[in-house]
């Protein structure tokens, strides 16, 4: 984790240090939310489109801030109450991306940086597992802090023995990989997949693939690239920049492949790879091809399972990602911490790939950031809906009335869908709804917050 001096700060961010008595303090660790602050940590005072840390200052103080980054355009700069080291910028967060770059060049640890439209976060974490299996100095960023703002905390948060670090890097708009790819400078990069989504600032599936390939293009020759070879819109876009790249497949000719998958009776997925076995907590074929890429990157870093049992190797997977949950005798694949259509449309072939009794329900929420095709997108979704045979379909959300437009229009009868405007009003009328030996698939983006839908039953054990 980073710990510096805050006259050094001041001569590494170019900004001016007030309250000098204390120069020679330190602060360990960096926060730019007053909430998180612990004690001896920096605060940032980042101005945001709705929110100015600045405003916060105080309650950074309160909770045991070291000392604070401002901006110079705050009029309270040179007058923040006590002796703390106050050091003064022209842009808070651009301090913040130059520090986090220089404390990652101090660093003797190799970065593997992963990105993708989907599946970028569960191969960061199916790569920590493997990885730690072998290398206890190993680390991860956590949760999906893979942005401009959570990607520098990130950085922070590294501790200096690490050997290897795993960066989860995401963007929404053009440009912002590049800024990325110049903070982490990662030594293995490793792409996913490339498809529709955050289309309202990028115009197509092409420019979703060349705005995170600048990742490529950004890199030193040298740098190992995985790529997914099954995705030809993301191979078609990485050979107009070079030809040397490391790939994985289920389905085309790769470097990397599938010996064998199956199902376990407990319901995971066993993956044999290279003659070792894994065992998923997670349905699908697109989970597989996560951790296909994962393991390419263990194996790319030089890394070597002899001696280890990789079926006791227990992978952490994150929430909401595909996750079998029982509750009141009712399965649940809770698949609902982001929706694009190309996840929407893995998502429905794993639940109905899955042999199991009782009444299968679908709850699709809200696909967003979709750009002016969301509505094409959620209809082209119940089209593809409508080729399967289920019992009850809830949606969420305005635009997934579009769902139930074209799964009708496929031929479903109306009586088997409901729709609900928030996930709020769909959790008041959802045990109505479901019986018990359900099997339930829930999918839809963050902003839906369909996790609503599945804790109401949370509710009622504790009620109960």
């Amino acid at each position: 984790m980073i710990k510096l001096r805050f006259v050094e700060l001041a001569a590494r961010t170019g900004g001016t240090l007030y309250n000098t008595y204390n120069s020679n303090r330190a602060f360990t660790g960096v926060s730019i939310d007053s909430r998180s602050v612990t004690d001896g940590m920096l605060f940032v005072a980042i101005r945001g489109e709705r929110v100015d840390g600045h405003d916060y200052i105080d309650q950074a103080i309160d909770r045991g801030a070291s000392g604070i980054v401002g901006e110079f355009a705050w009029p309270g700069l040179e007058s923040i109450r006590g002796d703390f080291p106050v050091v003064g910028v022209a842009d808070s967060h651009e301090a913040m991306i130059s520090l986090a770059e220089q404390y990652r060049d101090s660093l003797n640890a190799r970065f593997v940086g992963i990105t993708g439209s989907n599946g970028k976060t569960t191969t960061k974490e199916l790569a920590f597992s493997m990885i730690k299996a072998t290398e206890p100095h190993a680390f991860r960023s956590p949760g999906n802090l893979n942005n401009l703002f959570g990607v520098p905390l990130t950085l922070f948060q590294i501790p200096r023995e690490t050997k290897v670090a795993i960066m989860e890097l995401g963007i929404s708009t053009p440009g912002e990989m590049d800024r990325l790819a110049d903070m982490v400078h990662p030594d293995i990069i490793v792409m996913t997949n490339v498809g529709p989504s955050h289309l309202q600032f990028l115009s197509s599936v092409e420019e979703v693939a060349r705005a995170k390939l600048e990742l490529v293009r950004r890199a030193d020759a040298g740098v190992p690239v995985i790529l997914n070879a099954d995705d030809p819109v993301l191979m078609s876009e990485a050979k107009k920049i070079r030809s040397d790249y490391i790939t994985f497949a289920l389905d085309n000719e790769a470097d990397y492949a599938v010996d064998d998958i199956a199902v376990t009776d407990n319901g995971a997925t066993a993956v044999t790879i290279d003659g070792r076995r894994f065992l998923l907590p997670l349905i699908g074929r697109h989970q597989v091809s996560n951790l296909l890429a994962a393991y390419a990157a263990f194996a790319t870093l030089g890394y070597s399972f002899e001696g280890v049992d990789t079926e006791a190797i227990r992978f952490d997977t994150p929430p909401m990602r595909g996750q079998r949950v029982t509750k009141h005798d009712m399965t649940f694949i809770a698949d609902c911490y982001n929706a694009n259509p190309e996840s929407v449309r893995a998502g429905l072939a794993a639940f109905f790939e899955m042999t199991v009794p009782g009444r299968r329900v679908v709850i699709l929420g809200d696909m967003l950031e979709l750009g002016e095709k969301s509505r094409d997108y959620h209809r082209e979704a119940g089209e593809r809906l409508a080729q399967y045979d289920f019992d009850l379909a809830i949606t969420v959300g305005p635009l997934s009335q579009e769902i139930i437009s074209g799964a009708i229009a496929q031929g479903k009868p109306k009586n088997i869908f409901h729709h609900f405007d928030n996930s709020h009003d769909a959790a008041d009328a959802v045990r109505a709804l479901l019986h018990e030996g359900d099997f339930v698939y829930l999918k839809g983006s963050r902003g839906i917050e369909l996790e609503n839908v599945l804790n109401v039953f949370d509710d009622s054990e504790e009620q109960g």
